[in-house]
């Protein structure tokens, strides 16, 4: 058999066809319009206008081709569960100390620990070195560099106080997270006395929530057009960040994450093919 193709000369729609080895000549009928005409399967001129000249395919091959797996309603339903977790969290951002602290309780209730790292200047930039740190009833002191690290801290927004001989007493307010506990600046003015007390502010913490609502929805929009398969894993993935009250923007996230997981080959850029 050979594959080749050629053109209804009534409607000019293109057909595709097997025909036996070796013929010259081979009668067609369109399934467009139902004309009937022939196919010159030689390199003869064509000796009249129903007559068509019939172009090959080439030598028999495997061809793989894309195609995307049956569709199921995995991909629609971790999009409307992103969709959850967006609005959680843009409650969370709008309420994010009380949301933040009510998670933080249930996970130090778990057995979840964090760290804190602070360093500690003086007014030149200057590392302070054995300056006095107080954290959770714990004391310690800052190495040569002015770093003072401890981890197994219990969760949630401690008060740190912070003291040196010949230095202005400094008291700050840290949030201890299980991820994304960065180093702390403090500088201490010289002199005696304290320094203002420096309140623990929610809105930086607002503001790494909203950039993390920002991926979910671009992986919301991903699985409801079943496109762009990367940023619906990686969007997704990114949401679980966002915790919520009690968690439960975290555990949705996990759940469309894994039906994402799970429907890789519905999404337009899936790879799938078979042989012919």
């Amino acid at each position: 058999m050979e594959k080749g193709r050629t053109k209804c000369p009534s409607c000019n729609k293109e057909i595709i066809l097997d025909l036996p080895d070796k013929i010259s000549k081979f009668e067609v009928i369109c399934p467009n319009c139902g004309n009937k005409f022939f196919i010159q399967c030689t390199s003869d001129d064509i000796k009249s206008k129903d007559e068509c000249l019939w172009i090959e395919h080439g030598e028999p091959r495997k061809t793989i081709l894309s195609c995307l797996k049956p569709k199921t309603k995995k991909p629609k339903i971790a999009g409307i569960l992103l969709i959850y977790v967006l609005i959680i969290g843009i409650i969370t951002a709008l309420f994010s100390e009380a949301f933040i602290i009510s998670s933080l309780n249930i996970a130090s209730s778990a057995g979840i620990t964090g760290s804190v790292k602070i360093k500690v200047n003086d007014l030149s930039n200057n590392s302070i070195e054995n300056a006095n740190i107080k954290i959770n009833g714990i004391n310690g002191s800052t190495n040569k560099d002015g770093i003072f690290s401890i981890d197994n801290v219990k969760l949630g927004i401690h008060t740190v106080e912070i003291s040196k001989q010949g230095y202005k007493n400094h008291t700050i307010k840290k949030l201890v997270t299980p991820i994304f506990n960065f180093e702390t600046i403090v500088i201490l003015g010289e002199g005696e006395g304290h320094e203002e007390k420096v309140e623990y502010e929610s809105l930086a913490c607002s503001m790494v929530l909203i950039i993390f609502l920002v991926f979910t929805l671009l992986a919301a929009l991903a699985c409801l057009k079943r496109k762009h398969l990367d940023i619906a894993l990686f969007g997704s993935f990114i949401s679980i960040f966002t915790f919520g009250f009690f968690f439960i923007g975290s555990i949705i996230s996990i759940i469309a994450f894994v039906l994402i997981f799970k429907s890789l080959e519905e999404f337009e850029n899936g790879k799938k093919g078979k042989f012919f």
